[in-house]
């Protein structure tokens, strides 16, 4: 019995997984462009049209899109005219499965579990598509943040100030840096959807965490910055995924030492 949940968490993430895949190609498409058009010009929403190649625009048939395996049998390449399908399909997919066995492990077969799983799926989400558009679309920041502040007054309503505090503090954290940067530089140092993300993981994890999830973010940033600047002189980096990075070490920290 025990191996079968297993399995079972272990599809249903990886399902998840696939859709994530929609998220991450779709969803930025769908803000940046008010005809919600890709590169083609092809219409589309997160649904309609159904999964297709790239390359070639073959309707994909169901064996195609079965989450991580599709992959491996068709050894990255498109069924029909060999074209490589990039590794990020697969990494994702096999990201949100760890994901959901993670939050099984730690939370066992309950609502937690699934708000856990949520959390950490839109982390994993939003990461991959800041890094490739440079953007944390509003419709899931705030979708993150409301989640928080809906679950804890609905079932840990003793913990709905600490979740509103952090959010709050998380936010204004973050727009003082940005304030600060703007007034002596003149530049944008970051976007505002990181400060929506930094509210939204304030709002999970409470108040007391939010100076360490920013901690672990800004080490993080600059020791990638510094490796970067040293390989290629120029550093412009996305930062929704080293808060991402921050949220998630904090969580995992916090269930390894008990702390709640």
């Amino acid at each position: 019995m025990m191996l079968f949940v297993w399995m079972l968490v272990f599809v249903l993430a990886a399902v998840f997984g696939s859709f994530a895949n929609v998220l991450v190609y779709r969803l930025p498409l769908m803000v940046l462009s008010e005809e919600a058009s890709d590169e083609r010009g092809l219409m589309f929403n997160l649904a309609c049209p159904a999964s297709h190649c790239p390359a070639c625009e073959t309707p994909l048939r169901w064996w195609h899109n079965i989450p991580l395996v599709s992959y491996i049998v068709l050894s990255g390449r498109c069924g029909f005219c060999g074209a490589p399908i990039p590794r990020r399909y697969f990494w994702i997919e096999l990201g949100s499965v760890i994901i959901g066995l993670y939050c099984y492990g730690q939370f066992g077969w309950s609502v937690h579990a699934l708000m856990w799983f949520v959390f950490l799926y839109l982390l994993w989400v939003m990461s991959w598509i800041d890094v490739a558009h440079f953007l944390l679309p509003d419709v899931l920041t705030l979708l993150l943040l409301w989640l928080a502040l809906v679950w804890k007054a609905l079932v840990m309503p003793e913990q709905l100030v600490d979740a509103v505090l952090g959010a709050a503090l998380g936010y204004v954290l973050l727009r003082v840096v940005y304030e600060v940067h703007h007034y002596f530089t003149g530049r944008q140092g970051m976007g505002m959807g990181d400060m929506k993300l930094m509210s939204a993981i304030g709002a999970w994890l409470g108040l007391l965490q939010v100076p360490n999830v920013l901690l672990a973010s800004c080490a993080a940033a600059l020791l990638y910055a510094a490796y970067v600047r040293l390989r290629f002189q120029t550093v412009v980096i996305p930062f929704g995924p080293f808060l991402a990075f921050g949220g998630v070490l904090v969580l995992c920290a916090r269930q390894y030492f008990n702390l709640g």
